[in-house]
């Protein structure tokens, strides 16, 4: 396994388990990020895209 995909596996897994958000669905928002962004967007914006989409979840998640 490529040095890179094994340390996204292991951030994926450490995100899910600080905001209680299975494994699974956080796969699926990251990839559907990854989809919306736009290709002149910088790293900073992806992945303040990435966490207003799990801040999101968890909004949802405590009503």
């Amino acid at each position: 396994m490529k040095k890179n995909q094994r340390r996204k596996i292991e951030l994926l897994v450490k995100v899910s388990n600080e905001y209680d958000v299975p494994r699974n669905l956080m796969k699926t928002l990251l990839d559907t990020a990854k989809n919306f962004t736009y290709e002149n967007q910088t790293a900073t914006a992806r992945k303040k895209e990435y966490h207003d989409l799990v801040r999101f979840y968890e909004k949802m998640k405590t009503r």
